[in-house]
């Protein structure tokens, strides 16, 4: 009985050794965050970059407002580098560093939207001036 015992405890040990979490060959750390992080970022304001240089080439407004959006999920992303466990001071002035660069960007590409529906403007004006010329 005893050497049963014995026996059954030796095998219930060595079934434990093959599950990871118990011997120690899972990872015990986190996956890294920040890096991860600031490499979407930085992704997305190259294909920011890269949509801004296409409506150049293009005349696509299409191409523009895709630019327009990397930008700013670029810049949200980079910014939530602050809620990853890594993040170190390096980490900060690269979001730094990015969202200067996508606001720089930003700036541009507002610059070359189109304007919204002018026609409505227009419409006013002349609805305007028939009053005004009804009046004289």
């Amino acid at each position: 009985m005893r050497f049963f015992s014995f026996l059954l405890v030796v095998v219930g040990l060595s079934g434990c050794s093959m599950v990871p979490a118990l011997n120690g060959d899972a990872p015990s750390s986190r996956a890294p965050c920040a890096d991860v992080v600031m490499d979407r970022a930085f992704l997305l304001h190259g294909e920011a970059k890269a949509g801004l240089a296409l409506f150049y080439d293009e005349r696509d407004d299409h191409r523009l407002f895709q630019s327009y959006y990397a930008g700013v999920d670029s810049v949200q992303i980079a910014r939530s580098v602050g809620r990853c466990w890594d993040r170190r001071i390096s980490h900060y002035n690269a979001m730094r560093n990015l969202e200067d660069a996508n606001r720089q960007l930003i700036r541009v590409i507002r610059r070359n939207l189109p304007d919204g529906d002018t026609a409505g403007l227009v419409s006013v004006y002349r609805e305007q001036s028939a009053e005004l010329f009804q009046a004289n």
